[in-house]
């Protein structure tokens, strides 16, 4: 039901918006768009091509005079090796439409693969004809030339090759043999030298070395931008809202947290509230004068919206307090500035400032240590920055950038980097003393556009693929907002005195609204489910909201929370499909409402969090509000490890813990990573499968795997000795290969937590239950805590082992990073403690006496710590302080620290195979007291994200890869299964009356997906066992030498897959 607004006075008036109902049906065109989504989900997923064959066949059957349909279904059918049949399907539809490059293309491919080479070069003449900046179709063109033995039109093609794209190894590879055969010594020299560099920084490009691919490989998906629905007449209803004479501007912000939105107005006198753009409220900021601007974010992350108030006197931070704001203490720059923006630009979990002016700040973020300015970290360039905006310049990527107009120069793009870099980009297309900037996908391309006006036009910025493009300027005196007036589907550009339509594919038509006259200021917000509405400030000071009330089309409200990401969720993105029509907004800690025109579902809504964790909901009822909270889900941990029982495979625990690669662990800084880990399996979880035992190694999650070594050790001992090892991750020194054979366990003999809660009961033995009542923090750590345990009077020799089971919730880098900020002097919180532990002295009380004492690596693993001379006192009480979220299982001391008796036998792998499988099926504990889990019975072909971009180990046989450490690496992506068999004749006989247990080795490291992760978005550059750090310094570099050329070119041909495809595509290349 519509709320009922309340008035100052006034009646309403009425403003033609514009014309009738909905036209378009769906029917028919949902069907053919739902069996082209479902051909192109399956055909961009290995495991499913064969299903896309049959869903472009019913497209095709649906429109059999489309070319588009036939392409797709030709280019389905050679990829599922149907060659003859796509071969003429491809030739038919080039006959219907030559001016399809993807024919050409796919044509050019399949000839030559076929060994009919002048075929292929008519297929390629045409490509390059009709795409002549493409540069694989030229280096095809040139190789077939070498082929039919014409180097010299060879060379000309290879040539334009390389200048279309400097960045292709194979072309240089081509042009140094070429000039070598010539006898062009320097040219061949300088050729291979390029060769030679950019191979050692291919391996992790963004975009990946495949010769035979490039965007026309793939199914013809044309965009199609639809036109905005003709809608019937509307009207504009004007309420005046009681506010303090004067006003100046507004902006919209959930006041009051209960996640709807309303309006903060401000003037000379101070600014006041509006509930629902309605009901006035008390701010608490009535005597703050002489406003310039307020901007909304929640920079404590309680959930409710703060706010960033600039004066003439300068900027102050103002905490909500349930609706009322009480002024926060905090250290900003001195200064007057035009504009203040939240953003994350560090992607460290918190709201960071960035202050605009003639001479703009960043204000970091440091949680619990409060703020401090990072101008020196950022590119800011010289000039007076009067309005700027953050948005994603390309989709589907981590990065938020930003842009700045200013008063004597033309905007600049500053880029984010990641990690906390940016670079700044002058973008002459918008004009010096352009304002009132904002950021929204116009076209529903998934590209977001900008929307400015200079006081005397209004304009659109077209994103193209990453460029921006100046669009037709309107004259347009005052104010811009953005705004779906008609809930139909497109957004509107709304001026003082017209609200431009905006037709969808990229043109507007001015319709002129007295209501809108004479607006100094202009803000759209949802004040209603369903309904967007504009706040306009007049320039007689007066303040109003004007709503549609004629408003046709069906609607999509949408409330997030968060819970990793932050509890307002500034900076998820949003995307709505129904059937052809799609929308993508970014949320800014306020609801969203999606205009859906007659469509009475949403197909999908898909959530990317600001951490880059898709979240997808689908068949979505339109008309009622619709809330979703952050589904929690680790995205990057390490490789699984599933073994065979005997009735299947289960999951045993994860590896390569103790080698995040490039993880940060703070500003600047990465965490020294150890690069072999020794995996204890029990004799019971390796069962003969098919004379073989089978182990097997999954990426489920958003990262990379580099395997180097690996190997089964069989570990022979008596019987009732249990062994335990001694890795674990830590600070270096690194732990040694050593064993601890225990027969006796001395359990503590009272055992309780920092609450002074009796935990024993959970510490005696392995079963999953944990001391857990620590506080968690909403960041994935916990405040500092400690767990103390009574040995009694054991080890009176002052010689021990203490073995502890558990395993750890493990935060990401972003997480780390934060923490490092709240390290600093002054700070509540201390920064990342890992696990240290401390005895009582003689005068009883706790000395450390191991700073680091390891933690298991993941999930759960059992660790040991020599306390061989670290009693201080006759007391064995141990206390183990840390703020991470480690659970304590099993713990126990033993004061058999010696060598133990055993028989090891290294076994390499019979077979190691690397395919494609899937995701298990997760097992997730919502409050996270449990670790993390898989099915590895229940698959599914696509999960939350898509591999890495780059080069991966070719699927197939790798088992030569692993036989020892040379840093030629099994390299394995999100999806991807290494299958791994060990001989059990390699195995000596088990003695009488002993136990045979394994430990797994794995050498190599792993690589995360997080912002703050060292080139996180890239494959490479590749690990070695010689470097000093990693990213590794500029002297460094991986082995260039023949053998592990070799090997690069040989086994690293396999570019990412897109396992999960945008909603739309808005790209070409």
């Amino acid at each position: 039901m519509r709320m009922r607004w309340i008035l100052a006075g006034g009646a309403t008036l009425a403003a033609v918006l514009t014309s009738s109902a909905f036209q378009a049906t769906q029917s028919n065109e949902d069907v053919l768009a739902q069996a082209r989504n479902l051909g192109k989900a399956f055909y961009e997923n290995p495991t499913t091509q064969a299903q896309s064959v049959d869903q472009f066949k019913k497209a095709l059957d649906m429109m059999p005079n489309s070319a588009r349909e036939r392409v797709n279904y030709g280019i389905s059918l050679l990829h599922n090796a149907k060659t003859a049949e796509g071969i003429a399907e491809l030739e038919k539809a080039q006959k219907q439409d030559p001016s399809i490059p993807h024919t050409w293309f796919n044509l050019g491919i399949a000839y030559k693969k076929e060994s009919q080479f002048d075929k292929a070069i008519e297929q390629f003449l045409g490509m390059v004809k009709l795409v002549p900046d493409e540069p694989i179709s030229h280096y095809n063109l040139g190789v077939l030339y070498k082929l039919t033995g014409k180097p010299e039109d060879s060379l000309k093609e290879v040539e334009i090759s390389t200048k279309l794209n400097p960045n292709l190894a194979g072309p240089h590879f081509q042009l140094y043999n070429a000039y070598r055969a010539a006898g062009r010594t320097a040219d061949a020299t300088r050729e291979q030298a390029t060769f030679q560099d950019i191979k050692k920084r291919q391996a992790g490009a963004a975009v990946t070395e495949d010769l035979e691919w490039c965007y026309y490989a793939e199914v013809y998906d044309p965009i199609e931008p639809e036109k905005a629905p003709v809608i019937a007449a509307a009207s504009l209803k004007v309420r005046k809202l009681a506010a303090e004479s004067g006003a100046v501007n507004s902006i919209a912000a959930d006041v009051d947290g209960d996640g709807k939105t309303d309006l903060i107005v401000w003037s000379a006198k101070g600014a006041q509230g509006f509930q629902a753009g309605t009901l006035a409220l008390d701010l608490g900021l009535g005597a703050v004068a002489d406003i310039v601007s307020v901007a909304a974010g929640d920079f404590n992350n309680d959930g409710l919206g703060d706010l960033a108030v600039l004066t003439k006197e300068g900027a102050s931070l103002w905490a909500n307090k349930k609706g009322k704001f009480e002024k926060a203490a905090s250290d900003l720059p001195k200064g007057v500035f035009t504009k203040a923006i939240w953003l994350d630009y560090d992607h460290d979990y918190d709201l960071d400032l960035v202050l605009l002016g003639a001479d703009s700040s960043l204000v970091r973020n440091n949680g619990a240590a409060g703020f401090s300015t990072k101008d020196a970290t950022f590119p800011f360039v010289k000039g007076s920055a009067i309005d700027g905006v953050f948005f994603d310049l390309v989709p589907d990527t981590d990065g938020m950038d930003l842009v700045i107009s200013y008063s004597d120069r033309g905007g600049v793009l500053y880029r984010d980097r990641l990690n906390g870099k940016y670079e700044a980009i002058e973008i002459p297309v918008v004009p010096t003393g352009a304002k009132w900037l904002t950021a929204r996908d116009l076209d529903n391309d998934s590209a977001t556009d900008i929307v400015l006006g200079t006081g005397s036009k209004a304009q659109v910025i077209w994103n193209k693929a990453g460029k921006l493009e100046a669009g037709t300027a309107w004259d347009a005196a005052g104010p811009v907002a953005v705004a779906d007036l008609r809930n139909s589907g497109v957004e509107d550009v709304v001026t003082a005195g017209n609200v431009y339509r905006n037709d969808g594919q990229g043109k507007f038509t001015a319709t002129p609204n007295a209501a809108l006259n004479g607006a100094v200021a202009l803000s759209a917000a949802g004040f209603t489910d369903g309904h967007t509405s504009v706040a306009a400030i007049g320039k007689d000071g007066s303040a109003s909201v004007l709503d549609s009330d004629t408003t046709v089309g069906a609607w999509l409200h949408v409330t997030l929370a968060g819970v990793k990401n932050l509890k307002q969720s500034y900076g998820a993105k949003i995307e709505v499909k129904s059937a052809a029509h799609y929308q993508k907004k970014t949320y800014l800690g306020m609801p969203l409402d999606f205009g859906m025109r007659d469509y009475k579902e949403a197909d999908t809504v898909r959530i990317t969090w600001a951490n880059g964790l898709i979240q997808n909901e689908v068949h979505q009822a339109v008309g009622k509000p619709g809330s979703y909270k952050e589904a929690q889900r680790l995205s990057g941990s390490c490789p699984m490890i599933f073994t065979w029982n005997g009735a299947g495979f289960t999951f045993l625990t994860d590896v390569l813990g103790v080698a995040p690669l490039g993880a940060t662990s703070g500003d600047g800084q990465y965490f020294p990573t150890d690069h072999d880990e020794y995996v204890q399996i029990p004799g019971e979880a390796m069962v003969q499968k098919d004379g073989a035992y089978e182990i097997r190694i999954t990426e489920e999650l958003r990262e990379v795997s580099y395997l180097d070594r690996i190997q089964l050790i069989a570990v022979d001992h008596p019987a009732q000795m249990d062994i335990y090892t001694n890795d674990k991750f830590k600070s270096p020194p690194f732990p040694e290969f050593r064993l601890y054979g225990v027969e006796k366990k001395i359990r503590p003999l009272a055992a309780k937590d920092d609450g002074n809660n009796d935990v024993l009961a959970q510490l005696l033995k392995n079963d999953a239950t944990y001391p857990d009542r620590f506080t968690r923090r909403p960041d994935g750590t916990a405040t500092l805590h400690h767990l103390d345990l009574d040995f009694g009077k054991s080890a009176t020799a002052n010689k021990a082992v203490l073995v502890l089971a558990g395993w750890v919730d493990w935060a990401d880098g972003s997480t780390f990073r934060g923490a490092s900020q709240e390290a600093l002097p002054g700070a509540e919180q201390v920064g990342l403690v890992f696990p240290s532990l401390q005895v009582k002295d003689t005068s009883g009380k706790w000395r450390t006496v191991v700073e680091d004492m390891g933690i298991p690596a993941g999930k759960p693993k059992t660790i040991s710590v020599d306390l061989t001379g670290k009693w201080l006192s006759a007391s064995r009480e141990v206390r183990i302080i840390t703020n991470l979220c480690v659970y304590w299982d099993e713990i126990f001391l033993s004061e058999e620290t010696g060598t133990p008796q055993t028989v090891l036998t290294k076994v390499d792998a019979s077979v190691a195979s690397l395919d494609f499988r899937g995701f298990s099926k997760p097992v997730i504990d919502p409050e996270r007291k449990q670790p993390e889990a898989f099915l590895y019975n229940q698959v599914s072909p696509v999960s939350n994200w898509n591999p890495t971009p780059g080069s991966y180990t070719r699927y197939g046989d790798v088992r030569q890869l692993l036989g020892s450490t040379d840093d030629q690496f099994v390299i394995m992506g999100a999806g991807d299964e290494l299958v791994l068999k060990f001989a059990p004749e390699k195995l000596p006989a088990l003695r009488m009356g002993w136990k045979r247990d394994y430990l797994l080795l794995v050498d190599g490291w792993a690589k995360d997906a997080d912002a703050n992760t060292a080139f996180s978005t890239s494959v490479g550059p590749l690990p070695f066992h010689n470097m000093k750090s990693y990213p590794y310094s500029g002297n460094e570099h991986y082995p260039g030498d023949a053998a592990h050329k070799r090997y690069v070119e040989k086994f690293n041909t396999r570019p990412a897959l897109r396992l999960m495809r945008p909603l739309t595509e808005n790209r070409r290349s």
